[in-house]
């Protein structure tokens, strides 16, 4: 399901920010669905994170895509939806920072089960293209 109007315009976003706040939704859709061309095609190659799993900075593209196509092979792993949950957006001349709760509802033994995380994520503008550079993942509490 695409990013709800109403959420766009409850919050009055301007136009720079919405398509920042789409591109995070295609980035996020694409790896509930194992869609590494589309992860790809909106990241730059040399993407660093932090994530809640590992003690250190990744660096490169490459790990994410691996991991996302990993994921994709195991039929039932992905959420049945997320939503981002408070987001804002704030523009810098060629530099974006999307900050948002990510909320992935799953369904585990027939039941509703949640995840949760605080995210950030940079984007570039790079050949009039927004391009994901970093990203930060920490788990709620």
């Amino acid at each position: 399901m695409p990013l709800e109007k109403e959420v766009l315009d409850a919050a009055r976003f301007d136009p720079a920010q919405r398509e920042l706040l789409e591109i995070t939704w295609r980035l996020l859709h694409a790896i509930d669905t194992g869609d590494a061309e589309t992860y790809a095609a909106l990241s730059s190659p040399e993407l660093s994170c932090f994530e809640d799993v590992c003690a250190y900075r990744i660096d490169g593209l490459e790990f994410h895509l691996d991991l996302i196509r990993s994921m994709a092979k195991r039929l039932g792993s992905a959420p049945l939806r997320f939503d981002m949950l408070s987001p804002r957006v704030q523009i810098y001349g060629d530099c974006g920072i999307v900050t948002y709760t990510r909320l992935q509802t799953f369904e585990q033994d027939g039941m509703p089960h949640w995840k949760s995380y605080n995210e950030t994520r940079v984007f570039v503008k790079q050949n009039g293209a927004w391009k994901l550079v970093h990203f930060h993942r920490s788990p709620t509490r």
